[in-house]
């Protein structure tokens, strides 16, 4: 087996199809961004074929004091494999052995995150030193009964009252809406220290195709009222899975309209609309325990909750080891 590294979508080959966090139209979005790098692991078996590929993101961030650049590379997911693969957990090996031969110690540590199994490569993960940390995600199955049913008692009252006072939402289409959309989602994002919003680049390659028109893959929605916008969520496309990846609403300013609320439903029921039969909240994962509430909201959709992992490796193996004294 050889491993190819690919850091250009030109050069890039027709790839397997798989997850949307693994794809080549994510590499296309990010690669152009000044903070962001990607590289395309690609396997290939011994008669040239490909048995499965991984994207690592290197992400960059400037340290006002002291004035440096930090730097650290995260794996969004366990990869894209083959269906007749049969040895994945060895490639997902070869891969991260690679990882760790190409960056070695330019990095403050290593994520892997959004794996949907908790025992792929637990292993594997642990002898090369990385910290589990408990995580969670929150999925709702669309395909045994429509969202309306799911909703607490609560939210639909919310969601009745707000549509009865004038509340719209629906895709934005134009630039106009995008720009207005993003605004928001931007201004949102700029106090939150745990997630970070795409720049504008970004963001053009995700909600619009090559062709200019629209993309499918990612779709923004907004909430208007009164001819205002309030409220704002960008959703990501899978196969058979949907990810809610950001949301905002002007809640304190808006607080009768229910902006956030409304914000997040109009993505889950345009997945529900467009026949997908999971949806996900992106915005859940990683969230630690002071965010409850922002948890407790989303079960309020009907969600259900499965425990997974977050895998770290730092630079400094002594903190590795002290770390998984404490955590495992």
């Amino acid at each position: 087996m050889r491993i190819e590294i690919f850091t250009s979508s030109d050069t890039m080959p027709e790839l397997i199809e798989g997850s949307v966090l693994q794809s080549a139209s994510i590499f296309r979005t990010i690669e152009n961004n000044r903070w962001c790098k990607p590289y395309m692991l690609v396997a290939y078996d011994d008669n040239g074929k490909e048995a499965g590929h991984l994207i690592v993101i290197k992400r960059k961030s400037l340290i006002l004091l002291p004035p440096i650049i930090k730097s650290w590379y995260i794996i969004n997911g366990e990869g894209v494999y083959s269906e007749d693969c049969t040895n994945r957990e060895e490639i997902f090996a070869a891969f991260l052995e690679k990882v760790f031969d190409l960056f070695g110690f330019q990095h403050a540590y290593i994520k892997i995150h959004n794996i949907d199994d908790s025992r792929f490569a637990y292993g594997t993960l642990s002898s090369c030193n990385f910290v589990p940390i408990r995580d969670r995600k929150l999925h709702i199955s669309l395909h045994s009964k429509p969202p309306q049913e799911r909703l607490s008692r609560a939210y639909k009252a919310h969601i009745r009252k707000a549509e009865n006072m004038g509340v719209t939402y629906r895709q934005a289409t134009s630039e106009s809406d995008i720009a207005a959309g993003t605004a928001l989602l931007r201004n949102y994002y700029r106090s939150k220290t745990r997630r970070t919003f795409p720049d504008a680049r970004t963001l053009d390659a995700m909600l619009y195709a090559p062709d200019g028109s629209i993309s499918s893959n990612a779709k923004l929605f907004i909430v208007e009222y009164k001819g205002k916008t309030i409220g704002s969520s960008i959703c990501i496309y899978d196969k058979e899975r949907a990810y809610l990846a950001y949301c905002c609403g002007l809640r304190k300013r808006y607080p009768l309209q229910y902006p956030g609320i409304m914000s997040i439903w109009a993505a889950l029921t345009d997945a529900y609309n467009e026949g997908y039969p999971h949806f996900e909240f992106l915005e859940a994962r990683g969230c630690s325990r002071i965010h409850y509430t922002f948890l407790n909201t989303l079960s309020n959709y009907g969600s259900k909750q499965t425990g997974t992992y977050r895998w770290y490796h730092f630079r400094w193996n002594w903190i590795n080891k002290i770390l998984r004294a404490i955590y495992v």
